[in-house]
């Protein structure tokens, strides 16, 4: 257990359990705060309900490809001969690596991994970013005290200097105004907001969030992407919201669900729009 504010160079399975002094709040129970309730956030959180995780029986791309990327480190990856998940040999050797907490990959799986990995290596390379991404550091964890608050963050890679916080995301599509709705749905301005005020509080340097964005099917192009002004003063009130709830939530140590009282819900700007265009035609 982390005792002190700081940085520090822990597994990202201790991590994941949280080392802080007390239970803290990161991006992903910040998002379930904020979309669902405080009840879900109270399961959802390691040392309160440390609600159960679904474990896809797929290979994760993603995950393999950040391994590789950030620290060119294969000790989690277990790559399978065969060409599908369908005989039963196969499926138990897949069972095995899940059950040693390593990543299993078909072959031609791996092959695709390797590809993302060059094209995402040669853009950064090529980048404005070059030598903030070739100095920086992989896979820290951040810890720090904001009032009553704990919060950690984990930063791909952060550049020695604190200046320059990489955050690496596969997607479906690098194009950037694709990235900014897949952005908004998993909360990813929230990551960017909670780590700009963790670097910037441990490291007192104003602090810029790139994220690195990269398809997982052919070509596999990538995309460097960071939030306006805008969208991160929206990003840091909304994290200011969720500690908000988060704090009283703790210490009352009631985690309410959603409202018992009728909720009378507005249709978006654009429901009916559809309807409009047929009655004008």
């Amino acid at each position: 257990m982390i005792t002190e504010p700081g940085i520090y160079n822990i597994p990202l399975s201790e991590y994941i359990k949280d080392p802080a002094p007390s239970p803290s709040l990161n991006a992903s129970v910040a998002q379930v705060l904020l979309e669902q309730s405080p009840k879900h956030a109270w399961l959802a959180h390691p040392r309160l309900g440390n609600g159960a995780r679904e474990e896809s029986s797929r290979a994760d791309l993603g995950t393999i490809a950040h391994g590789l990327l950030l620290e060119d480190d294969k000790s989690r990856v277990v790559v399978i001969q065969a060409d599908d998940w369908r005989k039963k040999v196969t499926q138990e050797a897949r069972d095995e690596a899940y059950a040693a907490g390593k990543v299993p990959i078909l072959e031609k799986d791996m092959a695709t991994v390797t590809r993302m990995v060059e094209a995402a290596d040669h853009c950064l390379m090529g980048s404005e970013l070059c030598n903030d991404w070739l100095d920086a550091t992989p896979e820290q964890t951040l810890i720090w005290k904001d009032g009553a608050t704990w919060f950690r963050s984990r930063p791909d890679k952060l550049s020695k200097d604190g200046r320059v916080y990489f955050d690496y995301k596969t997607t479906g599509s690098a194009n950037p105004l694709a990235f900014m709705k897949v952005a908004i749905r998993q909360g990813y301005d929230l990551q960017a907001a909670l780590g700009k005020r963790g670097v910037e509080t441990l490291k007192g340097v104003e602090t810029v969030v790139i994220f690195v964005v990269q398809e997982i099917d052919a070509p596999y192009a990538v995309s460097l992407v960071s939030l306006s002004p805008q969208f991160m003063d929206i990003a840091d009130n909304r994290l200011e919201m969720a500690r908000t709830v988060w704090d009283r939530c703790h210490a009352k140590k009631e985690w309410p669900g959603y409202s018992d009282r009728v909720a009378y819900v507005d249709p978006p700007g654009y429901y009916g729009m559809d309807q409009l265009d047929v009655e004008v035609a």
